[in-house]
């Protein structure tokens, strides 16, 4: 049966206004609810059929566009040479304090949403699979999926934070990790009893970004593969 379809809006905890979300709904409810974190490209088709997938798998998916404070409703594709060099000003100008604490406020806001449960998980791409992390380490956020994220090794001694469990994807050839520093995160959270790492050797940056310049179907499925388990045996729990 058809999930159905629904737009938040979602009150920024500085008092500075609201931003929006996009929201998928499964068929039965309450659900667990999972927060999509988007990648520089803002809230795109690309993430829409993340959180549709989602609603089908029995979430209630739910996209905030954290780009709200620079211009609402950015939509981007990395296949336009103008609209990637966008992105790439976008996470220039983003507030990544910001963005964690819009973040925060979607935890909140879905937590106490009928629809919800009330077990809440994130998966984060990119921008967004750092923000992921950040946010399993600066919430009471149930579970976090990381793809890819972008930035994560300086941020580390935050690990010690991390109260839920964790997954991360990690791209072999990420040409915007290098390899000391997949090294250094896999080697950290080695030890971490709630953080489980993945590598996906000879992928590069997004391989599992639904038509992307780098997308590597079996890679990509064997990722998704996991991070669905993952999120069924958090968030499903009886």
């Amino acid at each position: 049966m058809p999930h159905a379809q629904n737009t938040l809006q979602i009150p920024a905890a500085d008092g500075s206004g609201s931003f929006s979300a996009y929201m998928a709904l499964p068929e039965h409810m309450p659900a667990p609810c999972v927060i999509v974190i988007q990648e520089i490209f803002g809230i795109n088709q690309e993430i829409r059929d993340k959180c549709d997938h989602l609603a089908a798998l029995g979430y209630v998916a739910v996209a905030p566009d954290l780009f709200w404070r620079i211009e609402p409703g950015i939509e981007l594709v990395d296949s336009v040479e103008e609209q990637l060099q966008r992105a790439f000003q976008l996470f220039g100008e983003f507030d990544q304090a910001k963005g964690l604490e819009d973040l925060q406020a979607t935890l909140a806001f879905v937590r106490d949403d009928a629809r919800c449960n009330g077990r809440v998980g994130c998966i984060g791409y990119c921008l967004g699979g750092k923000l992921a992390y950040m946010l399993a380490a600066h919430s009471d956020i149930d579970a976090s999926v990381s793809y890819y994220g972008v930035g994560i090794e300086a941020m580390l001694g935050d690990a010690e934070r991390i109260k839920a469990p964790i997954l991360l994807h990690i791209a072999g050839e990420d040409e915007f990790v290098p390899k000391d520093a997949q090294e250094k995160i896999e080697e950290t959270l080695l030890d971490h009893p709630l953080a489980e790492t993945y590598r996906y050797p000879g992928m590069d940056h997004a391989f599992a970004r639904g038509g992307g310049m780098h997308y590597n179907a079996e890679a990509a499925t064997l990722a998704n593969t996991r991070t669905e388990s993952f999120l069924g045996t958090q968030l499903k729990k009886a």
